[in-house]
């Protein structure tokens, strides 16, 4: 049987752990709602904290008996305390970057063009005249279709790369094209589109693989380690501040440099934000001399890690995890059974008959895999892929928990499938927003309806059905990224706020069903359920104390949910985040 190291590290974990013997406690939290994500004790009234650890949960105020005189004690009267959020799907890096060190279009969303223009030529005037311009968020509303003439005009002859509201596609300068050798000549690789003027060069403008295997992957090495640094930095104060402590980062480590960054900081104890660290697999086109060198890089990459951190189960820093982007975004790039209204059909960015191969090759390497994969063809044929693997060699465990992101257009056989073979949904709560821009001027306008009433709004059908399923928004692709912003969204199917918004079809979730996604469910994925996830004795002490009830704010006025303030943030113990 394929099992992963990290399902290893989990069941030698939870077979270690044992009873906590009395003792004084440093923080005694007290609430007539400690919501634990216990089943067997789903609330609390005290909690005790020693050191790093959860030393004492209780139904009554007995917890209290620990307290000494030098002992915090947090009475949050009747508002809810609860185990810290886990986001299992982020980009780190490059949501830091986003909210920081780079140029922020994702805030001028419905602006004018000419409001966005502004904001590109002012940020690259307060640059060095060979500094590299790079933004993200940019709307197909306002550039349906960008040339690197007019980007040439606003940065001022500058090297530049702007990235779309997906982070999926790319507005590139004359000057960057040149840097990174793409040209008429360049190889556009598999998924990859790259549209050229009418004197046969690029236009600038490089979408789905062509950007994502460029500019994309190759961000990080147009900053310093400081600026690096200070983007994962930014990215942990802010994720801390909204209560989550934990996320996979979900594209990190598939290349020299890319992984060291989190390395750096966790071994400095700065890394306010456990990692799970992917490596993505840019391969795949058939040539299977280049998928054993990209196999054998990931291997590599995996083992520095684990060297760095002292071995394959650190609480901070893991890297066992491949992704893969199957197929492109909703609306446009997703591989779809039937074609799109527009008449296209794209295809997957993998070779079908080459997909199987490296699934094998990875998992047998211990290696678990996280699938991109929008449309349902593209679920069908990563699914078929999967079987192809087990069928070959060692059977594929079922406990490894490979990820299947985004499925925006699952269908109730694909999931019988994926629950079959004990794949997790990881969903973005946030897409059952009837109001996004990407929504409106993409995806619905584009995919049959028929299909979008049906498939699309999945989330409350993935989750009936008994699947395992964690939450994160895929930050920064969105402006969302605040997990009650996502719940919120995730229960009412509808805009923040608005109780007359456009309900999408589907059925919403609970509040304990989405509390679920990013707490236990989330941390599942990154295989830390032993010692994260719910308010348990000889769990780690990652805990957020909230200023309301959230089930009575539920109950009073849902659409109020996400003005929830996380008061404390805990994190080993320690405050890593108090409000004002």
């Amino acid at each position: 049987m394929k099992l992963s190291k990290i399902a290893l590290s989990v069941l030698t974990a939870s077979l270690s752990s044992g009873a906590f013997a009395a003792t004084n406690a440093d923080i005694v939290f007290l609430s007539k709602n400690i919501y634990t994500g216990n089943p067997d004790m789903p609330l609390a009234q005290s909690m005790a904290v020693t050191g790093d650890t959860i030393t004492c949960v209780s139904e009554t105020d007995s917890c209290k008996s620990l307290a000494a005189e030098n002992t915090k004690i947090i009475d949050n009267g009747k508002s809810t305390i609860m185990a810290s959020f886990s986001d299992s799907h982020m980009h780190t890096r490059l949501f830091g970057q986003t909210n920081g060190v780079m140029l922020n279009l994702f805030e001028l969303n419905g602006q004018s063009t000419e409001v966005i223009e502004k904001a590109i030529a002012d940020y690259a005037a307060t640059l060095g005249p060979d500094e590299w311009v790079i933004g993200g968020g940019f709307s197909y509303n306002n550039f349906a279709e960008p040339t690197k003439e007019r980007l040439d005009e606003l940065v001022g002859g500058r090297p530049a790369l702007i990235s779309d509201n997906t982070q999926h596609n790319g507005w590139y300068s004359s000057k960057a094209l040149d840097i990174l050798g793409v040209d008429e000549n360049w190889e556009i690789p598999k998924g990859g589109y790259m549209p050229l003027g009418e004197d046969g060069k690029p236009t600038g403008h490089l979408r789905e693989k062509a950007h994502l295997s460029t500019g994309f992957v190759e961000q990080h090495k147009l900053y310093s380690f400081e600026k690096q640094e200070e983007s994962i930095k930014i990215a942990a104060r802010l994720m801390n501040e909204a209560g989550v402590t934990s996320a996979l980062e979900a594209a990190g480590g598939s290349k020299e440099g890319s992984d060291d960054v989190y390395v750096r900081l966790a071994k400095k104890g700065e890394l306010n934000l456990r990692h799970e660290v992917t490596g993505v697999f840019w391969g795949g086109h058939g040539d299977p001399v280049q998928d054993k060198a990209m196999i054998a890089q990931l291997v590599e990459r995996r083992a520095v890690v684990e060297k760095a951190m002292g071995g394959d189960s650190h609480d901070y820093l893991t890297m066992n995890t491949v992704k893969f982007a199957i197929d492109g975004t909703p609306g446009a790039y997703a591989h779809m059974e039937e074609p799109y209204v527009d008449g296209s059909h794209p295809g997957m960015n993998y070779s079908t008959e080459n997909l199987g191969w490296i699934f094998d090759q990875l998992t047998e390497k211990g290696f678990r895999l996280m699938l991109h994969v929008e449309g349902d063809a593209a679920m069908r044929k990563s699914l078929d892929a999967l079987d192809y693997a087990d069928e070959t060699g060692e059977k594929l465990d079922t406990n490894v928990r490979h990820i299947f992101t985004h499925i925006d257009h699952a269908t109730p056989n694909l999931i019988g499938r994926m629950k079959q073979r004990g794949i997790t949904a990881q969903l973005q709560y946030h897409w059952g927003d009837a109001s996004d821009e990407y929504y409106q001027t993409v995806v619905k306008n584009n995919v049959q309806e028929y299909i979008l009433d049906n498939a699309f709004n999945m989330h409350g059908m993935v989750v009936n059905s008994g699947i395992e399923y964690g939450a994160g928004p895929d930050s920064p692709t969105s402006p969302i990224y605040k997990p009650f912003d996502g719940i919120e969204i995730a229960i009412t199917r509808q805009p923040l706020g608005q109780a007359k918004g456009e309900v999408l079809p589907g059925k919403g979730l609970t509040l304990d069903q989405a509390l679920y996604g990013y707490t236990l469910g989330s941390v599942k994925i990154l295989n830390k359920e032993h010692m994260l996830g719910s308010l348990e004795e000889g769990k780690k002490a990652d805990i957020i104390v909230l200023d309301r009830d959230i089930h009575q704010q539920v109950k009073k006025n849902v659409h109020k949910l996400h003005e929830t303030t996380v008061n404390y943030t805990f994190l080993d113990g320690n405050i890593v985040h108090q409000a004002k």
